[in-house]
């Protein structure tokens, strides 16, 4: 039984043995520029416990003092090492978002095709940035309640990324090309133009350099 299924992945069609090439690994190291401010709001430890209590029942705390600062500075992300940074799943899911069939590169392609080489523990990139405005917003809740929110804005901000990409099936440029897409229209943080926004966009800084190896 175990020989007949071994020559039954061994021949094709036609009856000729299937011959499957390896993998062509390509490293594609680019930087990503931000062209408009990149705001985020991770959610901090404390309010991730408060939502744990109302999802077990527990009775919550009655609403505290808040400190702007802090709450600010709690929203952004960072490295395992502290320093400011992005979710690699962010800008890979950025340029998900701007991959489409009708521009001959489907998202089911890109996918399997292309990842991110991020070395933290908590996976988020370091930012070259300076440091952010804590900034308040007023934002709708519930059915139709507000409340305020104070996050970080960063007005100068880019990554280094380290790209791994099979390129039998996505070419550097194509890469770089679809890059610029997802900066342009997709974007990355709140209020991107994913979300209606025009925050978080971005662009591949050539003049940066683009490595391949």
């Amino acid at each position: 039984m175990a020989k007949a299924k071994t020559a039954a992945v061994a021949e094709s069609t036609n009856g000729k043995a299937v011959s499957l090439r390896p993998i062509r690994r390509q490293r594609v190291r680019c930087t990503i520029v931000g062209v408009s401010p990149l705001i985020q709001h991770q959610w901090s430890e404390k309010a991730r416990e408060m939502m744990r209590d109302k999802h077990a029942g527990k009775k919550t705390k009655t609403r505290e003092v808040r400190d702007p600062k802090a709450e600010g500075e709690s929203a952004a992300y960072r490295t395992a090492d502290g320093k400011y940074g992005v979710p690699a799943m962010a800008v890979k899911a950025a340029v998900l978002g701007a991959a489409h069939k009708d521009l001959g590169v489907e998202k089911t392609l890109v996918r399997k095709a292309l990842f991110i080489v991020c070395k933290d523990a908590g996976g988020v990139l370091p930012m070259d940035c300076d440091e952010p405005e804590i900034r308040e917003d007023t934002v709708r809740v519930g059915a139709g309640a507000a409340d305020l929110r104070y996050r970080p804005y960063f007005y100068r901000w880019s990554v280094r990324i380290d790209w791994e990409l099979d390129a039998e099936l996505l070419q550097v440029e194509d890469l770089l090309n679809l890059i610029d897409r997802a900066g342009f229209g997709v974007g990355i943080g709140e209020w991107r133009p994913e979300k209606g926004g025009e925050f978080g966009r971005f662009e591949v800084d050539r003049t940066a350099g683009v490595d391949v190896s």
